[in-house]
């Protein structure tokens, strides 16, 4: 195995690991779709990952003096209730081991800070992928990149090749193709077509927010 399972989904003990694969939120059945729901939002991968987006927002509080690595992400999904599985694999390639040592001291932060903090100072992050989060290394995580699609807001419509400029400027520069890096971005009229990594996507959902919000600001004040 490469990929070594640190918790077995929501609300399920780890005996029912085969269940868990199907079913990463720990339901033993899927709740049918009412009528005027589309079964596509409620069901599926893209469903679940989406709802994982949502539990990197969540609060939590650690504390972890030394731990290793294994024990401390066993500890957090636990705490979350979140799926987390660590690419072992991965880990070997730049010769990092699960039992890597881990300090870390967090009050009232998002799951999404805990990861970054801990991961950081072992060139470690996170991808959500397969229904669950994966702890894996950077150059793992740029050979996966996520697509995602960006509808701009009406005061961005026209302008997306600026948006573009701001985007591959200001967020993680180097990892744009123009720059020699792995993530592409491109536009087709007023939507955004963005492939990077999990991190990066969070930072350009950000922007895109920041620069929205300046903008209203702005007609509004004028």
């Amino acid at each position: 195995m490469s990929i070594l399972t640190l918790l077995i989904p929501l609300g399920l003990m780890p005996m029912h690991f085969a269940q868990a694969q199907q079913d990463p939120f720990g339901s033993d059945t899927k709740p049918a779709a009412t009528p005027d729901t589309p079964p596509s939002m409620t069901t599926g991968p893209d469903a679940i990952e989406q709802q994982l987006r949502g539990k990197l927002s969540e609060k939590t509080s650690i504390h972890v003096n030394e731990a290793s690595l294994n024990e401390f992400l066993h500890l957090l999904s636990e705490k979350t209730n979140t799926p987390m599985v660590l690419d072992t694999r991965a880990l070997e390639e730049i010769g990092l081991s699960p039992q890597q040592p881990v300090r870390v001291s967090l009050q009232n932060a998002s799951l999404r800070t805990v990861l970054k903090i801990s991961l950081r100072p072992l060139d470690l992050t996170y991808m959500i992928k397969d229904e669950v989060i994966q702890i894996t290394t950077l150059e793992h995580a740029e050979n996966h990149l996520v697509t995602k699609v960006y509808a701009l807001a009406d005061p961005l419509k026209d302008k997306a090749a600026k948006v573009i400029r701001a985007v591959t400027s200001t967020v993680i520069p180097d990892t744009w193709e123009v720059l020699g890096g792995p993530s592409t971005i491109v536009a087709i009229e007023s939507v955004l077509v963005v492939s990077t990594t999990e991190e990066t996507h969070e930072q350009i959902d950000s922007l895109l927010r920041k620069i929205e919000t300046a903008m209203q600001t702005g007609k509004t004040s004028s």
